[in-house]
């Protein structure tokens, strides 16, 4: 209810603010919508711009409205968010009817089925996991079930048959069968022929356990594996092998022998091996060839090479012959039998231009004894070409090249200097451009790109070349509509300007506008002369059309230009555009597919030019960047090429009718356009001819039509540019799908409903059904036609899903959605020639295939049941359906029981009149499913479709309230939690026991039979008492021994105690499930078990059966009068300790109300409830960054990477485990490093390196990998380390040819280019690139020469290769200026220094041998003399 005061304080404000926006800015005009007082109901009625907008009163009395005129009852259900909610109409009440398992105001409550501890019953360790309307229980150990209720069956019940082997596990037990059997208890016999065993072709016949073959003739054995050996007999002659097969023998014979059995010998001279007229002598097996001279081979097929010894010197050419030889001196300088004497060639100056010749064989016998120097600049075998530098075309950018003597000489373009012209002047250097203009270099010029005044915060702009000149041109501009002013100066110094119109505007300055529009269907006629336009560029296929639309409609022309034969059209269809050009040559069509028909503004242009077919260009379309979308069809292929004059008509907007024929669309357009241009020249809307712009508006008006939406927000509006439609969802129909098909309800309060309907109509074998539905039932007939009283298609629920089936024996099929949940679900099946398709939230499944059915006229419809005559088939169905059905539909057509009463646009749809209805009621009804008052113990009943739901009182639960909640009030005042049973309840706890015994008694309580004992405890001692009772003669007691389970029992007739044992400790710390039962538990009523009844007893922990007793013994009956001592010596936890299913309590559970019961007779004993332990953690035992895990009692660390040992004390040796495939293993904290040998990587240097990979390895040769190396293997016609040289080896002159003057010599491994400086390659045939080592630096830009590179620098720097930088330098101080000063200081330091060492050292030798008195008063009375100079005696006188 706060929703809705919130929504009507929104909807004031929003209407007081557009109020004021109308009265106080468009006061100009108003409105009359309010004057017919459409507000009902006391609202207020206040005038929009376009419509009216009632204020209904909002007062707290009822009655309260809402709706567009307030006339509809307020209903508090629109704002509340549940999915069922009734509401009183009228006020702002409602009430939600919450789903299963939610609850709340809202439903938004997901209530806790765990509340009621329904897993509890097996004890603490079991969790419960709370769903939606559902839980799940976590089992411990030995528990399986719903609610953990069932034991996991164990081996003690010898499940496994045909003598299988039963092996326990935690979840129940395995059966290892038996050769021959398997299945979970091996009860199926195995076919052992599924496996084929019998080979050859051979019988299988299965038995029990085993198989047998019966072989087919040849062979033998248990699977016939055995090929009987036919070579047994020995049937081959002359030391021939015998090949045994199926039921034959084949012989391989020796060389020389043929025949069956290898009996014939062989003549090898019949067939004249021996060539070149050689004698053949035949052996035994082969033959041999006697040769005559100069001939040798096994068949003297080889002719002897008498070259092979080399005899021919110099390098002359040894010619082979029949046993001899031929020597070929020819172009080696030497002559004689064997090429041995030298031919002197420099003596007739062979060498020209002054190149130096140089003779001897010893080194340049491949170039013919001599060899020519060349000068430079020349090259040649004899130095006779002159080098034509210019032939690489070294000078750049259009420079012309002068060839020299081993140079060349480049004559550069205007704007281009350097050796080779490679530099571009860079005008711009000089700063010509002025107030902040951007200059931008040229070829030979510049240009001034002028600054924008905005920028600069100034009103004028700057012009001119050089940005030197105000531009005025634009001071007070008569630009109108918004154009924008460009300015400008003329060379003779005139300011003027001009106008850039915007989209639908033309003229000098943009005051005639261009926009027009057509509302009706229609076309305007253009007569385009030729007057002032090329004839020939009209008529060669240069025609252009280009315009701008904005429309809504999917389908209609554009504009069409020419006649029927030959046009250029532009058409919308499906939304995108065709542009089309046909002629009586052929046609051309471009397609842009993306939508345009949006009501946006879009740039279309057409153009056909000679050899460029047709181009449809785009702007603004859906899919296309800045640039616009550009479709091309025919370019470089086709030139539109009308008929002569036939392009000198236009219709826009349309065509007459006799032109719909060669139209795609044929319908005319509605919408706007503007800007319309015809091969370049404007077509106004002011010039269109006067008598056909009837239907022409100026300007574009256009209503938004679908904003708001119109459609009530249950279909799609469609705009239709003059109006709109509204394409409704079903089931909502209308002009504005404000209205509903109604419902129909089926078997309401439990009646048997079905209508009938007849089919007029022919559908054939292709037809759908739909229909909306709602139900709980899961199970019930949708759907029938029938013909002639038996029928022949069913649509029908089962378990919840829709089947379609022909009749009942046939399989049916059935669609993977489950429909009956009580919600409004869409069923849409299709058929088609028998195959079946289910559509449901926009997917559509393939349901298979039925026999193909056709519907005919004739044919009856029955929805929801079948009359009372024809029940007897209705249960084939599923009976009849209940629940609803709403806007049912056969192929279309509409099945409508109250179709009398629809509406005129009803009446417009195909629908079925109904020819027979029982018990279908109009509207979704409910069943009043309260009046059998199903709820209990004063619980509320609410009705839901269809269903109930029981507000149950705080100490009830269930569906219908039935269960009686114990643990509401919170009985275990004392501790413990609280778990409900059917007839009382139970206060659950753990507790922790240091040998101090509780005591338990039944006193009588318990009468039924004794059969279990169950506990669960957590212990680390391996001796101990957990549970004993005693009574007279007999005893009962569960210990430990030796940290194993240990039961002890005595009988009344029995001497001494009968005791069995566990095999598996439990006193490991951690919590186990403990069970002592009877394995064959009496299955009697209470009390009558007999007591002659035994059985074996058997110890389950967790689960697994850990022990038996060898001899059967009674139920233990006497425990329900004996008084039970709990832990009287045992150390640890227990929990949850029952007696015959009955629970112990370890604190006052305060008196629960069932009968059967144990309670505590010691209650003035304190129990320690929960499990604890020793804190063994609270020292922090762990070392090194180790964490401490209290295990009860005991402690275990878990240790850091890199650190071991009972408390983490030790770093692990990582390297322990060698785990260095190779190499030497370094020991690292938390890991280890592999130091590996070369060849090998990897972390464990597991990795031989590839040295394959990047091998360098040439001319097809295979690399081999090795250890940290690779070797090549050659092809036969190459050999050397990488394959890289031919073999034989090739010869200068002979096989190879040195360019650009390179030097060729005969090497080791072939002919070798010594090249000239400035090319590379193994010819010669490159010219190196001087550029490739980046020698420019500081950015500079490397430019390759011949021999040599040029470095263009960056601004700023200068240097061979721009290593200097101009602004150093220029910063720079001259050493000379430093060093002069400072020289000269230095030396007047030491000519001042030299004067005063010079006086005081004259200073010095006046005082010695003077007695001065004074002095010596000066330096003291004290003065000793043996520190002063002795005086001459003259002196000593004075």
């Amino acid at each position: 209810m706060e929703i809705g005061r919130i929504h009507s304080k929104c909807h004031k404000t929003l209407l007081l603010t557009m109020m004021m926006f109308k009265w106080g800015i468009f006061c100009s005009e108003s409105s009359d919508r309010c004057l017919s007082e459409p507000c009902q109901n006391g609202a207020t009625c206040v005038d929009m711009m376009d419509d009216y907008v009632c204020i209904c009163p909002r007062g707290a009395e009822p009655p309260l409205y809402m709706g567009k005129d307030c006339d509809q009852p307020y209903d508090g259900c629109v704002f509340a968010d549940c999915p069922e909610c009734t509401s009183t109409p009228g006020t702002r009440q409602f009430h939600c009817a919450c789903p299963r398992g939610f609850a709340g105001p809202n439903c938004t409550f997901n209530i806790d089925d765990c509340e009621s501890a329904p897993c509890e019953g097996a004890g603490p360790q079991t969790v419960c996991v709370d769903g939606i309307d559902a839980h799940f229980c976590i089992c411990p150990a030995g528990l399986t079930g719903d609610n953990c209720e069932a034991e996991v069956q164990d081996c003690s019940a010898e499940p496994c048959l045909n003598n299988g082997t039963c092996t326990a596990r935690p979840d129940g037990f395995r059966c290892d069968c038996p050769p021959g059997f398997r299945g979970d208890r091996c009860e199926e016999d195995v076919d052992e022929c599924l496996s084929r065993p019998c080979r050859n072709g051979a019988i299988c016949l299965d038995g029990p356990g085993r198989y047998r073959c019966f072989c087919v003739p040849g062979f033998q054995g248990y699977n016939c594996e055995i090929d009987i050996n036919e070579c047994a007999s020995h049937p081959c002659e002359n030391n021939a092998t015998c090949v045994n097969e199926k039921d034959r023998y084949i012989c391989e014979c020796l060389l020389g022998y043929s025949g069956v059995n290898c009996e014939v010998e062989i003549d090898e001279c019949d067939s004249g091996p021996c060539q070149n007229g050689a004698t053949c002598h035949d052996w035994v097996g082969q033959y041999t060839c006697e040769c005559p001279p100069g001939f040798e081979g096994m068949d003297c097929e080889i002719n002897i090479d008498e070259c092979a010894s080399g005899p021919c010197l110099n390098e002359g050419t040894c010619v082979d012959l029949v046993d001899g030889y031929e020597c070929d001196c020819s172009d080696t300088g030497f002559t004689g039998e064997h090429c041995e004497e030298d031919i002197p060639e420099c003596a007739s100056n062979p060498c020209l231009n002054g190149a130096t010749c140089v003779e001897g064989w010893e080194f340049y016998a491949y170039a013919a004894g001599y060899l020519c120097q060349c000068q430079p600049g020349y090259t040649g075998e004899n130095c006779s070409l002159d080098i034509d530098e210019c032939g690489s075309a070294p000078c750049q950018n259009g420079g012309s090249c002068e060839d020299q003597i081993n140079a060349y000489a480049c004559t550069c373009m205007p704007g281009f200097t350097g050796v080779d012209c490679e530099v571009n002047v860079d005008e711009c250097e000089s700063a010509p451009c002025q107030n902040g203009g951007l200059c931008e270099d040229n070829v030979a010029g510049y240009t001034c790109v002028c600054p924008d005044p905005e920028s600069q915060g100034e009103i004028l702009p700057w012009g001119g070349r050089h940005c030197e000149v105000r531009l005025t041109g634009c001071l007070g501009h008569a630009c109108q509509n918004g154009a924008t002013c460009r300015p400008w100066v003329g060379e003779d110094g005139r300011h003027g300007s001009d106008c850039l119109c915007p989209p639908g505007f033309y003229g000098e300055f943009c005051g005639t506008p261009t926009t027009f529009s057509f509302s009706v269907p229609g076309f305007v006629l253009l007569e385009l002369p030729l007057a002032n336009r090329s004839r020939r560029s009209v008529e060669s296929g240069d025609v252009s059309v280009s315009l701008r639309l904005r429309t809504t409609l999917p389908d209609m022309l554009v504009f069409l230009r020419g006649d029927a034969n030959n046009f250029l059209s532009l058409e919308v269809v499906g939304g995108g555009l065709l542009a089309r050009a046909v002629w009586e040559g052929g046609a051309l069509e471009a397609r842009f597919m993306e939508l345009v028909s949006d009501g946006t503004w879009l740039d279309v242009s057409m153009v056909t030019a000679e050899g460029a077919g047709l181009a449809l260009v785009l702007k603004g379309g859906a899919g296309c960047d800045g640039d616009g979308c550009r479709v091309e069809e025919g370019v470089g292929i086709m030139t539109f090429d009308p008929a002569p004059g036939s392009m000198t008509r236009m219709f826009v907007g349309g065509v007459p009718e006799d032109y719909f024929d060669i139209m795609k669309s044929r319908s005319g357009f509605i919408g706007c356009v503007e800007d319309l241009m015809v091969d370049g020249r404007p077509v106004l809307p002011q010039d269109l001819p006067p008598d056909q712009t009837q239907d022409v508006q100026m300007g574009c008006s256009k209503t938004e039509w679908c904003h708001p939406d119109p459609c009530s927000g249950q279909g799609r509006c469609v705009d239709l540019w003059t109006h709109y439609k509204c394409d409704c969802h079903r089931p909502f129909h209308g002009d504005s799908c404000a209205q509903e098909y109604p419902s129909w309800t089926y078997g309401h309060e439990g009646a048997e409903s079905f209508s009938a309907f007849d089919v007029p109509a022919y559908h054939g074998s292709n037809f759908s059904v739909s229909l909306f539905l709602r139900t709980l039932q899961q199970d019930g007939l949708l759907f029938q036609l029938r013909r002639q009283g038996a029928p022949y298609l069913s649509l029908f629920l089962r378990m919840g899903r829709v089947l379609a089936a022909v009749d009942p024996e046939t399989p049916p099929a059935t669609a993977p959605v489950f429909v009956a949940d009580g919600e409004k679900r869409l069923v849409e099946v299709e058929f088609q020639h028998g195959q079946v398709f289910f559509r449901h939230d926009g997917m559509r499944y393939p349901l298979g295939a039925l026999s193909e059915v056709g519907v005919e006229p004739g044919d009856l419809v029955f929805l929801g049941g079948l009359p009372e005559a024809d029940d007897a088939d209705l249960q084939a169905w599923g009976g009849h359906f209940k629940g609803c059905l709403q806007d049912v539909r056969l192929a279309g057509a509409r099945l409508d029981l109250d179709s009398w009463n629809s509406s005129l646009e009803e009446a417009e749809e195909e629908g079925y009149l109904p020819s027979d209805a029982q018990n279908v009621e109009l509207g979704c009804l409910s069943d009043d499913t309260c009046q059998v008052e199903p709820c209990q113990n004063g619980g509320e009943c609410t009705v839901t479709w269809n269903d109930f739901v029981c507000s149950c009182l705080v100490q009830f639960t269930g569906r219908t309230c039935e269960t009686r909640v114990w643990c509401f009030s919170d009985p275990c005042v004392m501790g413990g939690r609280c778990r409900d049973l059917p007839d009382g309840y139970e206060c659950l706890s753990n507790a922790t026991f240091g040998s101090d015994a509780l005591r338990f008694k039944a006193e009588g309580s318990l009468v039924a039979p004794v059969t279990s004992v169950s506990m669960e405890l957590r212990t680390r001692t391996a001796e101990g008492v957990v549970l004993r009772a005693e009574l007279g003669a007999e005893l009962f007691s569960v210990g430990l021994q030796n940290s194993s389970l240990l039961v002890r029992v005595r009988q009344a007739n029995s001497v001494e105690a009968l005791s069995f044992a566990s095999r598996r400790p439990v006193a490991d710390g951690s919590w186990h499930r403990v069970r002592v039962s009877m394995v064959d538990a009496p299955h009697q009523g209470a009390g009558s078990t007999p007591s002659s009844f035994s059985s074996p007893w058997v110890i389950t922990v967790d689960g697994w059966s850990e022990g038996t007793s060898h001899v059967p013994f009674s139920s233990l009956d006497f425990l329900g009068s004996a008084p039970v001592l709990v832990a009287e010596e045992f150390v640890g936890c227990l929990g949850n300790v029952r007696v015959g299913g009955i629970y112990l309590p370890f604190v006052d559970d305060g008196q629960p109300p069932q009968p059967f019961r144990f309670i505590r007779v010691d209650e003035g004993k304190d129990v320690q409830l929960g499990c604890m332990g020793h804190p063994v953690c609270l020292s922090q035992p762990c070392q090194n960054e180790g964490t401490c895990m209290d295990l009860f009692n005991q402690l275990s660390c878990s240790c850091a990477p890199g650190w071991e040992g009972p408390f983490c004390e030790h770093d692990t040796d990582d390297c322990a485990s060698q785990p260095c495939l190779r190499g030497v293993c370094a020991d690292l904290l938390a890991g280890f490093r592999c130091d590996c040998p070369k060849g090998y990587v990897g972390d464990r240097c597991e990795v031989d390196v590839d040295d394959c990979e990047g091998h360098a390895c040439q001319n097809g040769a295979t690399c081999l990998d090795g250890v940290d190396l690779y070797t090549c293997v050659c092809p036969p016609d190459f050999t050397g380390p990488l394959c890289q040289w031919p073999y034989p080896p090739l010869r200068c002159e002979e096989d190879v040819q040195c360019e650009n003057g390179g030097v060729c010599r005969d090497e080791l491994w072939g002919a070798n280019c010594t090249c000239r400086p400035g090319y590379a390659g193994d010819r010669c045939e490159v010219e190196a690139d001087e550029c490739a080592s980046n020698p420019c630096r500081n950015g500079g830009t490397c430019l390759d020469r011949f021999n040599r590179f040029q470095c263009v620098c960056s601004p700023g720097f200068i240097g061979r290769q721009c290593e200097n930088s101009k602004w150093e330098q220029r910063d720079r101080i001259p050493w000379l200026v430093v060093a002069v000063p400072l020289g000269c200081c230095c030396v007047l330091l030491a000519v001042i220094g030299l004067i005063v060492m010079v006086m005081t050292a004259r200073k010095k030798r006046q005082s010695e041998g003077t007695y001065s008195p004074s002095q010596q008063e000066v330096a003291g009375a004290r003065l000793e003399m043996d520190s002063m100079l002795k005086v001459p005696p003259e002196e000593r006188l004075i």
